[in-house]
């Protein structure tokens, strides 16, 4: 990946017949994958974040950690009737703040685990995730499980490259979509909840561009994304 938006993934390699620790530049586990036990897939309900700044005025794709507007709260809270009748294991959320904060305004008390391959194409500053110096930003935040958002030693950090606009390739961000799908298909849950953005979801599921804070469940197999319900944000 271009270095100004994470380098590596930490997503690890494929465990097959036993469970898989992944270890970070401490050596701690940062998290334990088993493979299912269901040979059905698993059920994927995206969401894409709520409304925020740049979405309705452009001077701030070019300003960093863009935060929701008062109808992007209102539609992140819209969710918390809908979320538990899905009823997802997990939550997946990216790490750029707008996501971030469609995940906690939807108050799902569910483990939540922040995924950097799960953030929007970068190129414009307002894409860029929350990096590992803006502690302040991820106080609201610091139940989540961030260790696979951390940089590994010797990785660039992002908050290092702020200079000049650069975009990301298209081979990158197809390469960031099969590793979150991987990454998806080898939780152990069944179901989970993934808070991410248009333009990649675009690239992740294959499907058409989604409405701020819509959700659709797709099963994901051998990764195929099929898309089985999608439900507008009436906000």
């Amino acid at each position: 990946l271009i270095q100004r938006f994470c380098c590596k993934s930490r997503l690890g390699p494929a465990p097959y017949s036993h469970s898989l620790r992944y270890k970070g530049a401490s050596g701690k586990m940062v998290a334990r994958l088993r493979p299912k036990a269901s040979t059905k897939g698993t059920l994927v309900h995206v969401i894409r974040h709520g409304e925020a700044q740049h979405n309705v005025d452009g001077k701030f794709l070019m300003k960093s950690n863009t935060t929701l507007t008062l109808r992007g709260r209102r539609q992140a809270k819209s969710l918390r009737l809908l979320m538990p009748k899905l009823k997802p294991q997990l939550v997946v959320t990216s790490a750029v703040l707008r996501a971030l904060q469609t995940t906690r305004g939807m108050s799902l008390k569910k483990p939540t685990v922040v995924v950097p391959e799960a953030r929007e194409v970068g190129g414009w500053p307002a894409n860029d995730p929350i990096g590992p110096n803006s502690a302040d930003l991820r106080l609201p935040f610091r139940s989540y499980d961030w260790k696979l958002a951390m940089p590994t030693r010797g990785e660039k950090n992002i908050d290092d490259k702020k200079t000049e606009f650069v975009g990301e390739s298209k081979a990158s961000i197809k390469s960031r979509a099969r590793k979150l799908t991987k990454y998806l298909e080898r939780r152990p849950e069944t179901s989970i909840a993934l808070v991410s953005h248009g333009e990649f979801i675009m690239e992740l599921t294959g499907d058409s561009y989604m409405g701020n804070c819509e959700v659709r469940t797709y099963r994901v197999k051998q990764g195929q994304w099929r898309r089985l319900r999608r439900r507008a944000c009436s906000v």
